[in-house]
């Protein structure tokens, strides 16, 4: 899929109809972060730690069938569709966020045999609206924030690129080694930290996804303010 158009915003004119052709959800790699992870949970009835284990490789890639297809699409569509990743929701956009914090947008072509037509009225902002992403932004924008700490965390330490790479899998609170049974890093199970983080607190695990998602961030920072022998503020 290549960039047609680039340098685009949030006032720049798009518009998109997808018409469920089902021709856009194969031969992908979906990166999901902890919010992604929790929502798909939540919509199966499921704890991020069974998810993870179940629909996941490596903790953070959503697995594609044999035939490179989603695992959750039907003949009669996407199963998860409410609560489906922002990569997802932006189609055929890209979003793109540096690390000063400027967003941009790519329009993408269409992918082989879509269906959806593209729109000469509307705003990116207002696709946005409609396809109910902005939550889905949100998270992603804290979870890069977290990632960029934890990589200036990581040059602090002064910390080879193994030992970074073990950190990283150690960022967590729980297990002494970080990973779990199965071997996946347990810093990115949000409610596997998330619980842990209350029971050491002794604060009741909030119901809804957004606050869970604000104490796991908290509880990464205060894990890496401790190994620099600090205080978390947040």
């Amino acid at each position: 899929m290549h960039t047609c158009a680039t340098e685009l915003n949030r006032d720049s004119p798009f518009g998109f109809s997808c018409q469920r052709c089902l021709g856009c959800c194969r031969f992908k790699k979906i990166q999901l972060n902890p919010y992604e992870v929790a929502r798909l949970a939540s919509c199966l009835a499921l704890s991020t730690t069974t998810f993870i284990a179940r629909y996941t490789t490596g903790g953070n890639v959503l697995r594609f069938d044999d035939q490179g297809t989603c695992i959750f699409l039907h003949a009669d569509g996407c199963t998860v569709h409410p609560d489906r990743p922002l990569v997802c929701r932006l189609y055929p956009l890209g979003r793109y966020v540096d690390f000063l914090g400027v967003e941009t947008f790519a329009q993408r072509t269409l992918e082989q045999g879509c269906h959806g037509q593209l729109r000469d009225h509307g705003t990116i902002a207002q696709y946005l609206e409609e396809q109910g992403a902005f939550p889905f932004m949100h998270a992603a924008d804290c979870y890069l924030d977290l990632l960029l700490h934890l990589v200036e965390h990581l040059r602090d330490q002064e910390l080879e690129p193994g030992q970074a790479s073990a950190v990283l899998d150690a960022v967590r609170t729980g297990a002494e080694t970080g990973v779990d049974e199965i071997g996946q890093p347990t810093w990115i199970d949000l409610d596997r930290t998330v619980t842990e983080y209350c029971r050491r607190t002794a604060t009741p695990v909030p119901d809804d996804i957004e606050s869970r998602m604000k104490l796991h961030i908290k509880a990464v920072r205060q894990w890496t303010a401790q190994r620099q022998g600090g205080e978390c503020n947040e």
